[in-house]
């Protein structure tokens, strides 16, 4: 679940990351870690009307790189991003936050599965993952009794 975090907090965050601190930089984020689903950048243009598109675009391009969010590919065209829970262990192969989503075909609601297991590939020789997408489609618990 998300939690609320205070704007020492999230200043701090970014600081850590090396990112220089900007007042769209700290709405998106706080957007971002308040969020309990992973939100794509209409959603976050739309819940932050004062931000235009190519801000939103360069803050999410910024934070992907530095490993504070990590993007998802669910399959519905429109890329998700989610704050990643521990910014400071990337490592190697793949991120250390890669973790399941469930998208609902129905309604289109992404949500993370965090205690479900990635699988990890056996690569050829000389190969190096750097990203997995590990998206479930279905139907949600809602959609469901409508069935």
């Amino acid at each position: 679940m998300a939690t609320e975090k205070s704007e020492k907090e999230l200043t701090e965050k970014l600081s850590r990351s090396g990112i220089r601190l900007s007042p769209v930089r700290l709405l998106v984020l706080k957007l971002l870690m308040s969020s309990d689903k992973p939100m794509s950048s209409l959603e976050i243009e739309t819940r932050l009307e004062t931000v235009d598109r190519s801000s939103i675009t360069r803050t999410l391009s910024v934070f992907t790189e530095a490993h504070i969010v990590h993007v998802i590919s669910d399959g519905s065209g429109s890329m998700k991003y989610e704050v990643c829970a521990d910014t400071e262990a990337h490592s190697g192969q793949f991120h250390s936050d890669e973790h399941a989503h469930f998208h609902c075909r129905n309604c289109g609601e992404t949500v993370c599965l965090p205690s479900a297991p990635m699988p990890e590939p056996d690569l050829p020789e000389g190969f190096l993952a750097e990203n997995a997408t590990y998206v479930i489609t279905g139907l949600c618990p809602a959609c469901n009794k409508e069935k």
